[in-house]
């Protein structure tokens, strides 16, 4: 689950809102991981799709430090893998469910929060941005931009940047771009202390990029 159009993430945001609930065996496996790890685990979802060799399970985390919690190095830990897909097999075989494949069944982790955060951005209309530019005032600005919960105000130039940086602009502009953010933030998931924005410029953004936002985001 990365992105906002995922389907694991419209499933998940139901849980968190209340409206739906996670059906056994899975709330039990979730309970199981949430207490074993002392994290909060929001859905943990099983798929068998023709693009996949192997059966998966995911679980989906509320952050992303409960999300680390699964890592050694840079890859998921393989003791947890082992431990979650023993337990799920022993609650599947338990409870007498022959329609889930465990033979290689790989288990993968991903976070809820980060994705939601994408949202709220998305949800900010242009407009808002155009106004929050011309609200600003600032003639070296050539753009905002939002990507992946990563908000970038764009300079005309490398020097232009780091001269507004130096003056202390980033925190100004990022506590008027937190408050065009926080009436969408249904989980309250944002904390003004801790929100930040990035300042870059269009000249690194054609020098080095070649004016490419997929060679710039990836």
């Amino acid at each position: 689950m990365t992105t906002t159009s995922d389907k694991e993430y419209a499933a998940t945001k139901r849980l968190k809102q209340g409206v739906a609930k996670l059906a056994a065996p899975f709330d039990e496996v979730a309970h199981w991981i949430a207490s074993t790890w002392q994290v909060t685990v929001l859905n943990v979802i099983y798929y068998r799709r023709k693009s996949f060799c192997h059966p998966g399970l995911v679980v989906i985390l509320e952050h992303e430090g409960d999300l680390m919690k699964f890592y050694r190095g840079a890859h998921f830990d393989v003791k947890k893998q082992r431990a979650i897909r023993e337990r799920f097999s022993e609650v599947i075989g338990r409870e007498g469910v022959r329609k889930y494949d465990v033979g290689d069944l790989v288990v993968a982790f991903s976070a809820f929060a980060p994705v939601a955060r994408q949202e709220m951005d998305s949800q900010i209309p242009e407009e808002e941005l155009q106004a929050l530019k011309r609200r600003i005032g600032n003639p070296d600005i050539w753009g905002i931009d939002r990507c992946f919960g990563r908000v970038t105000f764009f300079f005309h130039t490398d020097a232009q940047a780091k001269r507004c940086e130096s003056e202390g602009k980033k925190a100004v502009y990022a506590k008027m771009y937190f408050n065009l953010l926080k009436p969408h933030d249904e989980f309250g998931y944002l904390e003004e202390k801790r929100f930040t924005v990035s300042f870059d410029s269009k000249q690194n953004f054609d020098q080095n990029y070649r004016s490419n936002w997929f060679s710039y985001y990836r």
